[in-house]
């Protein structure tokens, strides 16, 4: 259990349930397979294998697991199948049919080809630190993040979470720690993996990946009035990672010496306490430049 991609929030008030309490909960929205005409399945399953608690306490944190099946179904299969349906129509009573035909003519074929489609299963895991008021989830995009929130908001029947985000610009913060060393959290070094934003305009974007980032095709850049909307850290002895204007934390990197320790240990827990520690040291570092308020 290695996240890789954080979606951090904060809780509003403390978090009042037992590990006990959210297993209950969890559990009676069990994952089940997805069936023939359904188009997904969102549940709940044990986050370690050997284990069937949905929801355990391991060194003070509670970690859960959500499983999620879709039919794959593209678009493209449809709307292939829709001209051949038209096309026969058109044919054979000579008319196009309109809109609202259209539409329904769709849908049946949506329905007649879902037994077919092929499933695909994923999983994303999450954890809750009630002593910091941390819910922190292991997804790549701000959907999949608010999908999961929403499910274990329904099965818990509340969920005061707010995002873990910079009350001010973000890209300025960033921009602030690139420009001037001293600003940037303890124990963090940049690397060579940046991108840019034009303020203005923020479809204007500069990638400037294994370049010194003393370049100045970069200072000119900023000098032109770009920002910085994400880079390359490296937390030191502990992994390295990119960090976003929203101050998310993406494509984590454990260093080998954190992975080795853990292959040392068969207990599956042991990967999640040195993954959450390290984690949560890290965000002990960013924390104190977020502000916690209503958005």
């Amino acid at each position: 259990m290695w996240f890789k991609n954080l979606q951090v929030f904060s809780f509003t008030d403390a978090f009042q349930f037992t590990a006990e309490q959210v297993n209950e909960r969890l559990a009676q929205h069990e994952f089940t397979p997805i069936s023939q005409m359904q188009e997904s399945s969102f549940g709940w399953v044990p986050s370690f294998k050997d284990s069937s608690l949905f929801c355990e306490q391991v060194s003070g944190r509670l970690f859960f697991t959500a499983q999620i099946q879709d039919k794959i179904l593209p678009a493209s299969v449809i709307n292939d199948h829709l001209i051949e349906k038209l096309d026969a129509i058109e044919l054979e009573e000579g008319r196009r049919p309109a809109r609202k035909e259209r539409e329904q003519l769709k849908e049946d074929i949506r329905a007649q080809l879902l037994p077919k489609a092929f499933n695909k299963t994923r999983q994303l895991s999450a954890w809750i630190d009630p002593a910091k008021g941390w819910l922190v989830v292991n997804a790549s995009s701000d959907k999949s993040a608010d999908d999961f929130t929403a499910h274990l908001r329904e099965a818990l029947g509340t969920l005061q979470v707010i995002p873990f985000a910079k009350s001010t610009s973000g890209s300025d913060l960033l921009t602030e720690w690139f420009m001037d060393a001293t600003t940037r959290p303890a124990d963090t070094e940049l690397e060579a993996d940046l991108e840019l934003t034009m303020v203005q305009d923020p479809t204007v974007k500069a990638r400037f990946k294994n370049l010194d980032l003393s370049a100045p095709e970069i200072q000119q850049a900023l000098e032109s009035g770009m920002r910085v909307r994400q880079m390359a850290m490296n937390l030191i002895d502990h992994c390295q990672f990119v960090i976003n204007e929203k101050l998310q934390i993406k494509r984590l990197k454990y260093q080998e010496a954190l992975l080795e320790k853990a292959h040392d240990n068969e207990d599956p827990r042991s990967d999640a306490i040195l993954m959450s520690d390290t984690v949560s040291h890290l965000l002990q570092l960013i924390e104190p430049y977020t502000a916690v308020e209503a958005v």
